[in-house]
């Protein structure tokens, strides 16, 4: 079976979300399938990170030239000479022509739900529906990475209940509990914050990630956990970052909140592993996983109730209302001032985020490609 994926995505020079989930994927079939042929296409050369094996090849298609509309005037043919039985965009990006079967994976539709419709603007919703009218029209097979994610397309679209499949994604092997993480004081150094107990965020710093909330609920803990606990926001910052850069700014913030940027995974599991509790309180998530990488690093979890983030997290977590600032106060109170909850969170968070490998999600692929070959 000869199967063609989509990796555009990683042309970024940062790799979050999506692009994580699509390298650990690829990483995954890497190891469990030798025998298809995988040709994975971009428009520019990409570096995964990780070596391939020979049933893998790398095609940039756009050696010159402009590279608007690439997939509909470069994949097409590309997908006939290769005789490429499946495509798989990682992002709901498919080519409308070319006679491959094709699979879309939907990551969420925070333009559909009621908390998260504020932080997308008209135009990004209406572009949102033409690529989901296109995916139902199209795509021959929807992924959905949630329970949550599907019930919303088919909200929209009843008939196309039948050609989407949820698969959930995994959680990368590098996650766990440190043996011998290295000393506090020294790892914080490098990246200029004081050598504090902390509490962690990671994830783009943008509207939906709800840091409005986070930070006014962190300004106004109370002593002893206000003098005794830093907030660590990382992530790169969004267009929408100018909003709260004055509430980081606040008198009753200064000195108590920190932004590494954009951190990478073998430092980010160092930040889980030595954070008293990582919060995440989203407006909404199709999936949610930083949630589920904390919990694989035996560091308890805060988070919301924001989309698929329930589905996700199960009862590993203590989950709040995304518009109920007292309820987070609440919770991450419990978290610092409660060791034995503290210790129940983490015993529960490993056992839980063990349910979720990238093998299991790569099977579940594969079982999908041989499905449409």
């Amino acid at each position: 079976m000869n199967i063609a994926i989509d990796v555009s995505i990683q042309e970024t020079p940062y790799a979050t979300g999506v692009e994580r989930v699509q390298r650990c994927l690829l990483a995954a079939l890497a190891r469990l399938d030798r025998e298809n042929s995988y040709l994975l296409l971009s428009r520019q050369e990409v570096d995964l990170g990780f070596d391939l094996p020979e049933n893998f090849r790398r095609e940039a298609l756009v050696k010159e030239g402009p590279a608007y509309l690439w997939r509909e005037r470069l994949v097409p043919p590309l997908l006939s000479r290769q005789k490429i039985d499946v495509f798989h965009s990682p992002v709901s990006a498919t080519p409308i022509l070319g006679k491959a079967k094709k699979i879309d994976t939907v990551h969420e539709l925070p333009w559909v739900e009621r908390d998260a419709r504020a932080t997308h603007g008209e135009v990004v919703r209406r572009g949102h529906r033409v690529w989901l009218f296109l995916n139902v029209r199209y795509a021959t097979c929807i992924v959905a990475v949630s329970e949550r994610t599907r019930s919303n397309i088919i909200a929209l679209y009843p008939e196309a209940a039948q050609k989407v499949h949820v698969i959930h994604h995994g959680v990368d092997a590098r996650f766990r509990p440190l043996a011998a993480a290295p000393p506090r004081g020294r790892f914080l150094e490098r990246f200029g914050i004081p050598d504090r107990p902390f509490l962690f965020f990671v994830g783009s710093l943008r509207r939906k990630k709800n840091l409005r909330l986070l930070l006014d609920v962190f300004a106004d803990l109370p002593e002893p956990e206000r003098s005794e606990y830093v907030l660590v926001l990382a992530g790169i910052r969004s267009p929408a970052w100018s909003e709260f850069e004055e509430l980081v700014g606040r008198e009753e913030l200064r000195g108590r909140v920190f932004l590494p940027g954009f951190v990478a995974d073998e430092d980010l599991v160092v930040f889980y592993n030595l954070a008293a509790a990582v919060v995440y309180p989203s407006l909404f998530e199709g999936f949610g996983l930083p949630p589920l990488e904390a919990m694989a690093c035996g560091t308890p979890v805060v988070t919301s109730t924001g989309g698929a983030i329930p589905e996700v997290v199960g009862k590993a977590a203590l989950t709040v209302a995304p518009d109920q600032p007292e309820e987070l106060r609440e919770a991450l109170l419990r978290v610092l001032r409660e060791p034995d909850l503290a210790q129940t969170l983490r015993k529960k968070g490993l056992r839980h985020a063990r349910k979720f490998t990238w093998e299991a999600a790569a099977e579940k692929y594969l079982d999908l490609y041989r499905g449409l070959a």
